[in-house]
């Protein structure tokens, strides 16, 4: 009876990290849909051009912070764009290592920085971090706690 509860809590134990390997690879999680099939449209302003940025899945965002290996620039999705929260982006490479930072910023208070190494960690750590800022952007809570302050 042990030997077989024990043969099962190991296949569920195999069959969770199989199933956590596969929902935190970049390629799940930037195929994904955002906004429950939704397509939101942001501002996008990068290296001093600012244009409207589609959004429905991860790939579309990250695609265009991307595009160029030095870069910065900022999404968001008030169009006031100086209120409210936005993220700020940067990426450059030192000693032929690529960094990006991200910033979560409130107006011009900045909320939190994070700095991502991405030969040592990859893009999943800072593709995860864009993915929450992304969303909370565009949470109707958001949007309508901002309107009322008016």
């Amino acid at each position: 009876m042990w030997g077989t509860l024990g043969v099962i809590f190991l296949i569920l134990l195999l069959s969770f990290g199989v199933w956590h390997s596969i929902t935190n690879s970049l390629s799940f999680l930037i195929e994904k849909d955002m906004f429950d099939g939704e397509t939101k449209t942001f501002v996008f302003k990068k290296n001093g051009k600012e244009k409207a940025l589609k959004i429905k899945k991860a790939n579309d965002a990250l695609n265009s912070i991307t595009s160029t290996r030095t870069s910065s620039g900022s999404i968001s999705f008030d169009p006031k764009r100086e209120n409210g929260l936005h993220l700020v982006f940067s990426m450059w490479v030192s000693g032929g290592v690529h960094h990006m930072t991200i910033i979560e910023m409130d107006g011009e208070k900045v909320i939190q920085e994070d700095e991502y190494n991405l030969e040592e960690k990859g893009l999943v750590s800072s593709v995860h971090r864009m993915i929450d800022l992304i969303e909370q952007m565009s949470s109707p809570s958001l949007v309508w706690d901002e309107v009322s302050l008016d």
